[in-house]
């Protein structure tokens, strides 16, 4: 594995993530841990407070659907503000999508390897001088626990879908 201080670990950790939710593929790295434990963490706060994510694609276009990922990433850092909870929710999101389409997309390999390639090149481009300023993901492994409780999934992730 690449060292936690360059952009090449952010694809490392959005693919870490994928595996593991799902592939049941696991890696017994530290940052890759804690990442998993926030991802859970968010999500059971979203799935206690909001009804079940349902969402239909009709498309066939990878196209419409990298558009529709870039709208989200978008939203949910349109204030400016940038976590590490906040990426992390984005990386679960990205996941949760996949899974979701499952069954509705007949090449899921593609479909999952592109999701990755557009939430690690959303995540180094649009977030590059934040992760630049944390010496990228060095200080997510100071990540304090407590906090992944102040942001969630919020409903308009899913609702606007």
């Amino acid at each position: 594995m690449c060292t936690n201080d360059n952009p090449t670990t952010t694809r490392a950790v959005v693919t870490d993530y994928f595996n593991w939710r799902l592939k049941a593929i696991t890696n017994n790295n530290r940052l890759f841990f804690i990442v998993r434990k926030i991802a859970t963490d968010c999500e059971a706060n979203y799935y206690s407070q909001q009804p079940t994510f349902n969402f239909h694609y009709s498309s066939s276009s990878l196209g419409q659907l990298a558009n529709i990922h870039h709208e989200i990433a978008n939203e949910l850092f349109n204030d400016g503000i940038i976590t590490w909870t906040r990426i992390i929710t984005l990386i679960s999101f990205s996941a949760i999508l996949v899974e979701r389409l499952r069954q509705q997309q007949p090449n899921i390999d593609l479909l999952i390897s592109s999701m990755i390639d557009w939430t690690t090149n959303f995540i180094n481009t649009n977030l590059r001088s934040w992760l630049e300023s944390q010496n990228y993901w060095v200080n997510s492994l100071k990540y304090d626990r407590s906090l992944s409780n102040r942001y969630i999934f919020t409903g308009w992730m899913f609702e606007n879908l």
